[in-house]
């Protein structure tokens, strides 16, 4: 089997699990790491792309900042060992890390499919959102005003500090602290939710994946972005065309049979 390896280098105990991970992994194949991992080993580092590419199987070692990272450009299978904080996308702590890697290794799991947003900007496909993309003001307390449409009907018209737009695996994160509910991974439907809006009738919605979003900023709005996954903020204008609907690539994970509903209870019900 052919592993990849990425991990969070700002987390000391990412960075001794990684080696460890390594070292391990290296008696049953090959094993191809990312460049930051890459210079403490010396030996040759690969970019995601190529990792995604030549990897069977990719571990990622850190939180679900990490894990997200890695969506950006891995479709393979990933198996999430938790170094952050909450990990509420990982599959296991660091004391099951190395017997999960034996239960892969012998073919005990599954693999779950969740699915990702496709973005795109003034005709530019931008990379796909796994948990949520934003549309924000990028002034600290500074209202924007905005349009939301679904398949071009408009549905909102509204002054907020933005928009969030998620993934079911997003419904849990962002979205959940804007009031948005909470989706089922295998519901194929995403969160509409807006954020801090000044409008009481405002609401999240739930739409089928398989329609188009739209947002549109308006009158008296500057200086916004679009974030996808909390990361490479790109700045949006009036003019801007934001687009945004279910994506043909999915975000796959490891599993060894814990379900969502025990995962939820067990790391956001405290």
């Amino acid at each position: 089997m052919k592993w990849g390896l990425i991990y969070n280098f700002h987390i000391k105990k990412a960075v001794s699990l990684a080696r460890e991970t390594y070292d391990f992994l290296s008696d049953t194949g090959e094993v191809f790491v990312e460049e930051s991992f890459s210079k403490n080993k010396k030996i040759k580092g690969c970019s995601h792309d190529e990792i995604n590419k030549k990897a069977d199987i990719v571990i990622t070692i850190g939180g679900d900042g990490t894990i997200l990272r890695a969506l950006e450009k891995v479709e393979k299978p990933i198996f999430a060992i938790n170094s952050g904080g909450m990990g509420f996308l990982t599959e296991v702590e660091p004391k099951y890390a190395m017997s999960g890697l034996k239960q892969i290794i012998d073919g005990n799991y599954n693999v779950e499919e969740r699915a990702k947003l496709k973005v795109i900007v003034d005709g530019k496909r931008l990379p796909d959102a796994a948990n949520e993309v934003t549309v924000q003001t990028s002034r600290i307390a500074k209202i924007m005003y905005l349009e939301i449409f679904v398949e071009n009907e408009l549905i909102e018209t509204l002054g907020a500090d933005g928009v969030i737009i998620a993934t079911p695996t997003g419904s849990t994160s962002y979205a959940l602290s804007a009031g948005g509910p909470i989706l089922d991974p295998s519901v194929d439907a995403m969160v509409i939710a807006p954020l801090a809006p000044f409008k009481l009738s405002a609401r999240p919605w739930v739409v089928p994946l398989d329609k188009k979003v739209g947002i549109k900023l308006i009158h008296k709005t500057k200086e916004s972005k679009i974030v996808i996954d909390g990361e490479s903020p790109q700045s949006v204008t009036l003019d801007s065309n934001i687009e945004i609907t279910g994506s043909e690539k999915k975000a796959r994970f490891v599993r060894f049979g814990e379900t969502f509903y025990q995962m939820f209870k067990s790391k956001l019900v405290r």
